[in-house]
């Protein structure tokens, strides 16, 4: 629970005391921050006396302290290192579906629990697969908040230390290509979580594309804001091509311009400009992809690029969007920000599986910023 969906004058805890109250079950991701977390043992101690149930997910070997050992040591959990991953997330699903007596199919506790943890709570109100996708996404990016600050200032440093010489060590293959932050030429310059979002797809999409090589988000995301020669980026980069783009939203319709840049010549290889409603981002998305691959003169598997692609609620991804844009800046204040966008976004559109996997990625970045 983020400090932002706590009514205005309420008390804090006060809000997560009764949450947990009002709770079906409480899900355990146990990772190592929970371990060392007062908040996380007041949270469990507050669930176990109040007799919920407590489903918890155990990642690998840790000793509890000596109050979760106290609160859990009766209790049974689910054990990924032992059953796997797709069992594990199984077994979750039906303990989710079917209440209290499921969890009986977990993996009993012993005397010295080993479990290391995150707490997140969420009421237990949509449908267990979607629990189970924002848990996967938790899990896989267990690790992830603990480096992400280092991978960032070694681009940054990669960036800053390139200056003096932009040759790259190795020799830049002809099909690789990097997606630069689109720039945003809306009239209230107030859709730079659009124009992330529009160049991210593209970047995701290109990735598919057999026989392209696609330089990183973190490392071509260096260049937002910086107004340097293609060519010296391309250079740095260590990519044979740039795809560099604008958008400008107004209302329900969106223009996007992109280019295609050969990054060792400076000369376009591809452009075109869409105008198109908002609904069509999707669709949209994967045209201008398919574009820069036939450019490169690459064949495009029509499976990866399915035509057509509606939004099913565009309010709900401009949500996910902006909640994406927040959680970039990894800020305290920046994450309950995204948590909220997230939690909208899938109040809209519950069955929005890439905005429940965000929102546990920005519960798991909230148990480390503690």
């Amino acid at each position: 629970m983020a400090p932002r969906d706590v009514k205005p004058g309420a008390q804090y805890a006060d809000a997560i005391v009764r949450a947990i109250n009002e709770s079906e079950a409480v899900i355990l991701v146990l990772s190592a921050s929970a371990v060392a977390s007062s908040h996380v043992r007041r949270e469990v101690e507050r669930a176990a006396s109040k007799h919920k149930q407590i489903i918890a997910f155990r990642l690998d070997a840790e000793p509890l302290n000596p109050a979760l050992e106290y609160f859990l040591g009766e209790s049974q959990w689910i054990d990924v290192p032992v059953l796997g991953m797709p069992a594990a997330l199984t077994k979750l699903a039906q303990a989710v579906g079917q209440g209290p007596a499921s969890s009986a199919q977990a993996m009993p506790v012993g005397k010295r629990p080993v479990v290391t943890a995150d707490i997140t709570k969420r009421s237990i109100v949509a449908a267990a697969a979607v629990i189970a996708v924002g848990v996967t996404a938790a899990l896989g990016l267990h690790y992830w908040r603990s480096s992400h600050a280092a991978v960032q200032a070694s681009a940054a440093a990669a960036w800053n230390g390139s200056q003096a010489n932009t040759a790259p060590d190795a020799p830049i293959s002809d099909r690789s290509i990097a997606v630069l932050p689109f720039a945003d030429m809306s009239e209230k310059k107030d859709q730079e979580y659009f124009a992330d979002g529009m160049a991210e797809e593209i970047l995701d999409l290109l990735a598919k594309v057999p026989g392209l090589t696609v330089i990183g988000r973190t490392s071509s995301f260096q260049c937002k804001g910086k107004s340097e020669d293609l060519r010296t980026i391309g250079a740095r980069l260590g990519s044979a091509f740039v795809v560099e783009g604008s958008v400008r939203r107004a209302g329900a319709r969106v223009r996007v311009t992109a280019q295609l840049i050969n990054a060792r010549s400076g000369a376009h290889r591809w452009s075109e400009s869409y105008d198109r409603d908002f609904g069509d981002t999707l669709a949209l998305q994967d045209e201008i992809a398919t574009g820069i691959a036939r450019a490169l003169q690459l064949s495009v598997d029509a499976g990866e690029s399915p035509p057509q692609r509606q939004l099913p609620n565009p309010e709900a991804y401009v949500l996910y969007l902006r909640g994406l844009l927040a959680q970039d800046q990894q800020s305290s204040e920046k994450l309950y920000e995204a948590v909220g966008d997230f939690e909208q976004a899938l109040a809209l559109n519950p069955a929005f599986l890439r905005a429940s996997e965000a929102l546990a990625r920005a519960h798991v970045d909230q148990g480390f910023d503690e």
